[in-house]
């Protein structure tokens, strides 16, 4: 089999890990030596400092955005859960050994009012949706 330069290349992150066989090694290293053009090259690319993609933030800035980030999730989180128990509510019953009480049908003002809080949830909680994909999206 003829090892080519890709070969190598492709091996020599191994190489440096140490993570690779002693056959692998061995096969690397004479080949190194035997091409010292490429020796110099791999020795340049393992030096050469690797810049980070993004920008961080700093320490207190991004615990600032995350303590936010959670208080907006709560917060949408217990709004949500209020607009489908006050949509539900007008639609309970409570069954007694004799009848079965509906609110619907015993209160329709009760109901109304359980009904139009639970529009209101909801449609606080599809703004508090809406702002955050604003803030996601800018």
């Amino acid at each position: 089999m003829n090892v080519t330069k890709e070969i190598i290349t492709d091996l020599f992150p191994l190489y440096v890990a140490n993570e690779c066989s002693k056959d692998s090694r061995a096969l690397i290293e004479e080949y190194l030596r035997n091409n010292p053009g490429q020796a110099e090259e791999l020795k340049r690319v393992m030096n050469t400092p690797v810049p980070s993609g993004t920008a961080q933030l700093a320490g207190s800035e991004e615990v600032r955005t995350l303590r936010e980030a959670r208080r907006r999730v709560r917060r949408q989180s217990w709004v949500m859960g209020l607009a489908i128990f006050f949509s539900l509510v007008p639609f309970s019953f409570l069954a007694t050994s004799e009848r079965v009480y509906w609110l619907f049908r015993e209160s329709p003002a009760s109901a109304l009012i359980y009904g139009l809080v639970g529009i209101m949830c909801w449609g606080a909680y599809f703004l508090m949706q809406r702002a955050s994909r604003i803030l996601a999206n800018p």
